[in-house]
């Protein structure tokens, strides 16, 4: 792709999600992925055939064993063989691969789904597992502690300050009054320190779901969708959607 050629443009062409829940004890991650898989490329009439790039945004360290998210492949359909691809990550983080993909142009059409089972242990423990074994980790900084020194560098240099956070997390909590998928909906008291400078109600809850994406490119995109969300930003830079 020339410097002088317009970047492609890329949009969602279909959202699904579970219910999230502060448990899904009964459910396997590939039972609880299923029915959000069915539910996008039902959305689109597409086939897992169809589709050209799979990404994936799992955890290994909340299931427990290296690799698991091969097993969710069984939930997508791996045969006839797919070009697939996985981060140790958030389902941001695999939106933005296969968003690079399409835009370079070496794919039209991309799976994204993400899903993890927080629930069965304690997530502040578990995931410094993630962390430098030898620096970092024996220090048992978990995911919140890690925020905290990130949004405390930020009021420091005068980027924010905790009324500008807690704004952020109320925003979003209003927003989900109106997703009935949503674990926790409506406001929430600011509550006390977590870790300073983040409180209660900066903090995501604990629980259990799954979400996927279609995208795809230009014409295939306004093929799929009456009215493709095309994607004006990434995770490297400023992010908003609008729709055509």
């Amino acid at each position: 792709m020339s410097g002088d050629a317009a970047p492609r443009e890329i949009a969602v062409v279909a959202f699904a999600q579970t219910d999230h829940r502060r448990t899904t004890d009964e459910l396997s991650e590939v039972e609880m992925l299923m029915p959000v898989l069915h539910g996008v490329l039902e959305q689109t009439g597409l086939k897992t055939a169809d589709i050209d790039f799979t990404c994936s945004g799992s955890s290994d360290y909340l299931a427990g064993r290296a690799f698991s998210f091969t097993l969710a492949l069984d939930g997508v359909g791996a045969w006839p063989p797919i070009s697939e691809s996985h981060v140790e990550m958030d389902g941001a983080w695999a939106l933005y691969e296969a968003w690079v993909k399409l835009v370079t142009g070496d794919a039209d059409t991309a799976l994204v789904y993400s899903y993890g089972k927080s629930s069965p242990g304690s997530v502040r423990d578990v995931l410094t597992r993630q962390l430098d074994p030898y620096y970092v980790a024996p220090l048992w900084p978990d995911a919140v502690a890690l925020a905290a020194l990130q949004a405390q560098a930020l009021i420091d240099a005068g980027d924010t300050d905790e009324p500008a956070l807690a704004a952020v997390a109320a925003r979003s909590r209003t927003d989900a009054s109106a997703n009935s998928h949503a674990q926790v909906r409506g406001s929430v008291p600011q509550g006390d320190y977590v870790v300073r400078p983040l409180r209660t109600g900066d903090c995501p809850p604990v629980g259990d779901g799954a979400a996927a994406v279609i995208l795809a490119a230009g014409e295939r995109a306004r093929e799929l969708c009456q009215r493709p969300a095309w994607i004006r930003g990434s995770t490297t830079a400023s992010r908003h959607t609008g729709s055509e």
